[in-house]
């Protein structure tokens, strides 16, 4: 067991706290449909999720950064980790996603409403960054895949994380 100073522990904790509250809002803005809230939403949970990843590569476990790299829902934060560059960094770019479903036009009879599901947007020339190999993880473990699955995969691989860094 590593035994954390106070504000190590208390800063993890947090930062779940924050995970937890930004994914309810993201689901809330989701079914909002108002594509600014989701952005927002999006961003938000994205500095919770990269952050809690930065502090486990600084203050976790020392093989951390292997169990990442071996566990599929763990993998998940390579690509999450350029799209939060990209909201920091690239003032070109203003969206992460695409919606998918809802009410959908021309409307016809009888009305059929698709559930709404916001996809990680391609890469393209948009989302490019310092670091060229952040950007193949964005495609190769983000791209195109749903973006509420993909936090509650990589948030499940941080919830396991702090129950080894709190409870071992």
């Amino acid at each position: 067991m590593k035994v954390l100073p106070y504000e190590q522990d208390m800063r993890l904790a947090f930062n779940n706290d924050s995970i937890r509250l930004s994914f309810q809002k993201l689901k809330e803005a989701i079914q909002s449909t108002d594509n600014q809230e989701v952005y927002t939403a999006i961003g938000e949970l994205l500095l919770w999720v990269v952050t809690t990843d930065e502090w486990h590569i600084e203050n976790g476990l020392a093989d951390y950064k292997e169990r990442k790299g071996k566990d599929e829902d763990g993998k998940i934060l390579y690509g999450m980790r350029h799209a939060f560059n990209c909201l920091k960094h690239n003032m070109s770019f203003f969206q992460i996603h695409h919606k998918k479903g809802g009410l959908e036009y021309p409307i016809t009879s009888p009305l059929e409403t698709k559930e709404i599901t916001i996809l990680w947007m391609p890469a393209g020339n948009i989302l490019n960054g310092k670091h060229e190999s952040q950007k193949k993880n964005y495609i190769k473990y983000v791209e195109g895949r749903e973006v509420v699955e993909t936090f509650k995969s990589a948030i499940t691989f941080l919830n396991k994380e702090f129950a080894k860094v709190t409870f071992n």
